[in-house]
């Protein structure tokens, strides 16, 4: 964990998220929605730096086995709570993305929204999410770019977290691309992602 980063430190997240509101609504991210037909056919799903719960409780309302992990206490209680509110169950823990064991040929999908890490840690989680899933198994990712430093609507203020297409892709190699695409969208996530916005879609599936 990079400690000097305000945004990556569980005190920052837990009183971030300690209020009734949830910070980036209830409702999933809109390119996940979009994306539900790359998941066709996967079972276990693990979320990275989920937050709230969101997108894990959306995708166990369509019958995916969930396991979502945050670093924020906070976090866990009220993605539990709006679980309990949809009537379905996920597996929330609470630990470091540096500490999370992976494991090998584990999951059929990875879903990382807005999870923002520092450069050397991110090399480091994606080198595990390579190893992580299964055969055929499917990442999906939606950040923010460089170019959202001028925008301000949402996500942090450090270059160093920021999402580089060539750098993704890098990352990925030997990985099929079925998207890959650097836009800008309008999006309304609550109050913490609010306004037009520069952001990186990114799917791939491992061979």
């Amino acid at each position: 964990m990079n400690q000097h980063s305000p945004q990556y430190n569980k005190q920052f997240w837990n009183e971030r998220y300690d209020s009734e509101e949830y910070l980036y609504g209830e409702k999933p991210n809109g390119f996940l929605v979009e994306s539900l037909e790359f998941l066709k056919g996967k079972k276990k799903i693990l979320c990275l730096s989920e937050g709230e719960g969101r997108n894990s409780v959306f995708l166990a309302s369509h019958g995916f086995e969930v396991t979502a992990v945050d670093l924020s206490s906070v976090a866990r209680d009220k993605a539990l709570a709006l679980a309990k509110k949809n009537g379905v169950s996920i597996d929330y823990q609470v630990t470091d993305l540096s500490d999370f064991d992976f494991g090998k040929e584990r999951w059929d999908a990875i879903v990382s929204i807005f999870g923002h890490l520092p450069s050397e840690l991110r090399k480091k989680i994606h080198q595990s999410i390579r190893t992580g899933l299964k055969k055929e198994g499917v990442f999906l990712l939606e950040g923010y770019t460089p170019e959202q430093l001028d925008l301000g609507t949402g996500g942090p203020k450090n270059l160093d977290m920021l999402y580089v297409k060539e750098d993704l892709e890098s990352d990925f190699s030997g990985f099929s691309i079925l998207v890959s695409e650097v836009l800008n969208r309008d999006i309304h996530e609550g109050s913490g992602h609010t306004g037009e916005s520069s952001v990186i879609q990114f799917i791939v599936k491992k061979p």
